[in-house]
């Protein structure tokens, strides 16, 4: 495993799986995005994966980043909050992802869903 930080969030790089978590009040656009799609194309190469996204803290989403730039080896998202406003987003945000999208309360669930997932 690799662990990643920056000024707008943290990210732990796992063999078949990823966990993001954006940090607090953070507006997550498709800049930084990108700067978090470099790290998982050079951490999974062509290997497939499945992106966890912890959110843990409340912050914006561009739909920028569901719209462009996806990597083809990201085979589906597993959104986790224990927030219904979160999940509100979420059902917002699946149509805009044309892979797997599912969401979750606990990260130990959304850890196991990935983990089985390939």
């Amino acid at each position: 495993m690799e662990h990643f930080t920056n000024e707008f969030c943290e990210i732990e790089l796992h063999d078949k799986f990823s966990i993001l978590t954006v940090n607090e009040n953070v507006d997550f656009t498709l800049h930084k995005a990108s700067i978090i799609r470099e790290k998982l194309r050079d951490y999974y190469k062509s290997k497939d994966f499945i992106m966890i996204s912890y959110r843990k803290y409340k912050h914006e989403i561009s739909s920028e980043i569901y719209k462009k730039g996806q990597l083809d080896n990201m085979k589906g998202i597993a959104i986790v909050s224990s927030d219904n406003k979160e999940r509100d987003k979420a059902i917002i945000e699946q149509p805009l992802y044309g892979k797997s999208f599912t969401f979750f309360s606990t990260l130990e669930e959304a850890k196991s869903w990935a983990k089985s997932f390939f």
